[in-house]
């Protein structure tokens, strides 16, 4: 009996896991641009500047990241959602929202 509530316990641990977003806000907010590029990999988006300066910081910008791809379906095409992270004017994140590509 033992080993069976242990096994449940473990499969809920993964399924609470794996629906966790891939990007982590309390790891994120206050972290250089840079850094979070070196964690993520490339922005997929750019909102208020298109290249980060000299030392690949971005500043006084929103970036984000895909986390849900639009998915054209029977009743319609679903919205793209990314993860933004907002930038103060030294490359240090300061916020993070989840919402869909402007101009959808």
């Amino acid at each position: 009996m033992k080993k069976y509530v242990l096994a449940i316990m473990a499969v809920i641990m993964l399924v609470l896991t794996g629906c966790s977003s891939k990007y982590n806000e309390d790891e994120i907010i206050g972290k250089r641009s840079d850094e979070i590029v070196n964690t993520y990999g490339k922005f997929d988006i750019v909102l208020g500047i298109d290249v980060p300066d000299e030392k690949g910081i971005y500043r006084n910008c929103s970036c984000g990241y895909t986390i849900k791809e639009p998915h054209k379906g029977f009743f319609g095409t679903s919205e793209e959602v990314l993860f933004y992270i907002k930038f103060d004017e030294t490359g240090v994140a300061t916020g993070c929202r989840e919402d869909v590509r402007p101009g959808g």
